[in-house]
């Protein structure tokens, strides 16, 4: 991975370790205002992101390292190494040609 990209996927994986904390609702009806982007990331990246999503995981039933584990068997499983992020529908991701 360069290090040109380093400094933009890193707001993007504390958005994601914050979103784990709203884990209680359940999740909004998709909104037209909105796209659902997937970007495919390195393995450490989405290593990163699944360990701090299990352990700001208000889940206090399960033992976090075995969920964190099931997670990336599960992930190794789909070879699925992308993240999903929602990105809002306006003039600047528009310019930037996030969203169409």
């Amino acid at each position: 991975m360069s290090l040109r990209k380093l400094p933009i996927l890193l707001p993007f994986l504390l958005l994601r370790a914050g979103g784990a904390l709203a884990q209680t609702q359940p999740p909004p009806s998709p909104d037209p205002d909105y796209e659902q982007v997937s970007v495919p990331v390195p393995r450490a990246v989405s290593l990163i992101a699944d360990a701090a999503s299990v352990l700001f995981s208000r889940n206090e039933d399960e033992n976090k390292v075995q969920a964190l584990v099931d997670r990336r068997r599960e992930r190794s499983k789909k070879g699925d190494q992308s993240l999903r992020f929602t990105i809002p529908k306006n003039k600047l991701t528009r310019t930037l040609g996030l969203v169409e």
